[in-house]
């Protein structure tokens, strides 16, 4: 049965045999259920050893398999593979990466369950009973343990799983990482590792006017160009594309518009055609372009692209799916792309080897990040080897950087579970559940993480528990009575909430203020933008020091919050919360993509990222409102959750709930005198096409006629940690 399942699982995905890791990994107990961490190169064929295992779990009947992931778009792009690949075979495929207050009990049905690492702590805290019968857990990308963002969820949930479904077998897919031992080790796993990989990576240093590899020669380079616009045109003449990694956005665009020129020169008449079809299409995702949509339509059409977190999700997918394509000949990405997306390319350019920290200013990117970069260095099916260049501005310098990054080895992978914001999240969830009952249980719990593993002990844990816990009963989300600790009944919706405690702490002190004054959403707004969920915050330009300020004195009212002195270093973050909120209040009053662009420095892509954690976080408002019995504000609540999902102000919500129609044709039908859903059953067919379009015409039409349309998409409720 086990060589007809390999046998089956290479047919599928098209290759002839196995490899020297995927073998590896069946003599290290892959079929046998041993717990394994593969730790090896990008492209050296890790999903497969997972989709082998979730195969493997499946013909046996060992129970379902959860997926986890990082970035949802690398759920997307799992979901996609194996929905196409295993369902043929019987096996059903299931993604959940939204809706964090729901435990998707639909997903019992399914057998591979494709989870990013919050959603999967949202169905733990949601008690979803399907999770216990799971058999296998595979952790992709598991070197994020160190990330301090993500890092701190991903161990929480792999320490609870491994309590919940202890004899599920667990299989953590990695980079290649100094102290892999120990994430072994903690995993109970043997280990997996090697340098192999099916293209051979060429790793190398660019400097005027020469590229020089470690193993084998390197290239000259045309003196006459700047040194991007060179190692470009080297890389044409290869017939081969690119990928320039640089620090900041405006760095992406800037070097994307300098080499559309270049670039252009090199194209085939076809080419052009091709490539000015697909920028008509990524400039007019939008019902009005924006500068950013034109912008990076015009470096498209030379057959390059800038790609960053500005931009819109169709536009990325647009931009990687034409490069996989071999249409796009470059593209200058932030390292939003290093993580996540399967974007292979012949070659690999880091540009900037420093990158700006807020409160800790540029520092040098770590060896593990360049590497993550390097290893999309060559394209399995397309290429006999990829290449990884560093840039650099001397001969010297390139013989430091080649030691420090090429020679060097990739930092240990830490444990960020101590950081507090993350700890009182955790820490509500797991008295909430009844995970732990008591401090005692508590501390056993964090006696089994990584990072207990990796440090011997928890005493700085310990000291923060307490403090957590004081926290926890302040705000009134736990009791303690005696040693037991309980959860109270809005503890309980907090932790569902998927929302900092301290979060809901100020929400329920904004409302309790809210229900005794007079309502207006640019008070919710402000609200939502002083909690940890809004963070990064929009800073604060010297030049708009003082309009800033004078909004505040002048509208003091409507805060319910405490307005700082001006001379209280707190007032400073507080401005950037009044920013913020004025971009949102903006947005509802229907400035353009491009007007918020303009006067807000927020591109439509970071827009559309903020506005989901808005529309979460004015949710969790409601659903807090509504437990406290606050319902004289509901309606004001739920009014502003759709004016921020729309764009809209207020008259204009009966219309944009319509199929069809966005912020642009309710306006439309608005100055049209149509008004109202009576309005537009009254209005001819005719006159209405002349004033929208026959189409749209025929489907508000069948809309407010009764007859059957496809419903327009549910509010957004999600919560996804964005790259900004």
């Amino acid at each position: 049965m086990e060589e007809e399942l390999i046998r089956k699982v290479l047919e599928i995905s098209k290759f002839k045999e196995l490899n020297p890791i995927q073998k590896e990994s069946l003599k290290k107990g892959l079929l046998e259920r041993k717990n394994l961490v593969i730790a090896t190169p990008t492209a050296s064929g890790k999903t497969l050893i997972a989709e082998i295992a979730a195969l493997n779990t499946f013909y046996k009947k060992l129970g379902k398999t959860i997926y986890l992931v990082p970035l949802v778009s690398l759920a997307n792009e799992k979901f996609n593979e194996f929905k196409e690949k295993y369902e043929k075979l019987g096996i059903k495929v299931a993604m959940s990466i939204g809706d964090y207050d729901d435990s998707d009990p639909w997903l019992a049905g399914y057998d591979i369950i494709i989870l990013s690492n919050e959603k999967c702590d949202s169905l733990i805290r949601h008690g979803a009973e399907w999770i216990r019968d799971v058999g296998l857990v595979v952790c992709d990308e598991i070197h994020m343990l160190t990330d301090i963002s993500r890092g701190p969820t991903l161990e929480i949930i792999l320490t609870r799983l491994k309590e919940i479904v202890p004899n599920a077998q667990y299989l953590a897919l990695s980079a290649t990482i100094k102290n892999c031992d120990e994430i072994a080790k903690w995993l109970n796993a043997e280990l997996v590792t090697s340098d192999w990989r099916p293209v051979k990576l060429y790793q190398g240093v660019a400097y005027p006017w020469k590229i020089k590899f470690i193993e084998k020669e390197g290239y000259e380079l045309n003196p006459n160009l700047p040194i991007e616009a060179a190692i470009v045109e080297n890389t044409l003449n290869l017939r081969k594309q690119a990928l320039l990694f640089v620090a900041t956005r405006k760095n992406a665009e800037s070097l994307a518009e300098r080499l559309s020129e270049f670039v252009n020169q090199k194209l085939t008449k076809n080419e052009k055609e091709e490539l000015k079809k697909l920028a008509d299409e990524i400039e007019n995702v939008l019902e009005s372009p924006t500068k950013q949509c034109k912008k990076i339509a015009k470096c498209v059409r030379s057959g390059v692209a800038f790609h960053h977190a500005g931009l819109l999700y169709k536009q990325k997918s647009l931009i990687e799916e034409n490069f996989r394509k071999g249409l796009i000949k470059v593209i200058v990405a932030t390292v939003t792309l290093a993580y996540g997306v399967n974007l292979p390319s012949f070659r690999v350019v880091m540009r900037d080897l420093k990158r700006y920290y807020p409160g800790i200013g540029a520092e040098f990117v770590p060896i593990l990040e360049v590497q993550q970069m390097f290893g999309r260095g060559g394209r399995p099916k397309y290429d006999s080897f990829g290449e990884g260049i560093i840039l650099a501005k001397s001969e010297e310098e390139a013989e430091e950087l080649t030691e420090y990054y090429i020679h060097g080895e990739p930092e240990e992978i830490t444990s960020k579970l101590a950081v507090e914001p993350v700890l009182r999240m955790h820490v509500l969830a797991l008295i909430a559940t009844e995970f732990c009952k008591s401090k005692k249980s508590l501390v056993d719990f964090f006696s089994k993480t990584f990072f207990a593993f990796q440090y011997g002990k928890i005493d700085e844990i310990e000291e923060k528990l307490s403090e957590i816990l004081n926290l926890l009963k302040k705000w009134k989300f736990i009791e303690i009575k005696k040693d037991k600790l309980i959860a109270t009944r809005i503890g309980k919706r907090v932790s569902q909430l998927y929302i900092d405690p301290l979060t809901a702490s100020i929400f329920i002190d904004s409302l309790k203020k809210a229900i005794k004054k007079e309502i207006e959403p640019f008070s919710f707004l402000q609200v939502i933008c002083s909690v940890p969920e809004m963070r990064p915050l929009l800073s604060v330009r010297v030049s708009e020091s003082s309009e800033i300020e004078k909004f505040i004195l002048k509208n003091k009212s409507l805060f319910l919050q405490k307005v700082p002195k001006f001379e209280e270093w707190e007032f400073e973050e507080f401005m950037k919360t009044v920013k913020t909120a004025l971009m949102f209040d903006a947005w509802i009053n229907e400035a353009s993509e491009d007007e918020i662009l303009t006067k807000y420095k927020v591109a439509p892509g970071e827009l559309r990222s903020r506005l989901e954690i808005a529309d979460w976080l004015v949710y969790s408002l409601h659903e807090l409102a509504l437990l406290l019995g606050y319902k004289e504000i509901l309606k004001h609540i739920r009014k502003l959750r759709v004016r921020l999902q729309y764009g809209v102000k207020e008259e204009l919500i009966p219309l944009v709930k319509l199929k069809d129609i966005g912020r642009v044709r309710a306006r439309i039908l608005w100055k049209n005198n149509l008004r109202s859903l009576s309005d537009l059953r009254k209005i001819p067919y005719e006159a209405l096409s002349l004033i929208i379009g026959p189409k749209i015409a025929k489907s508000i039409k069948d809309q407010v006629e009764g007859k059957e349309v496809k419903e327009k998409k549910e509010l957004q409720t999600t919560l996804d940690k964005k790259i900004f």
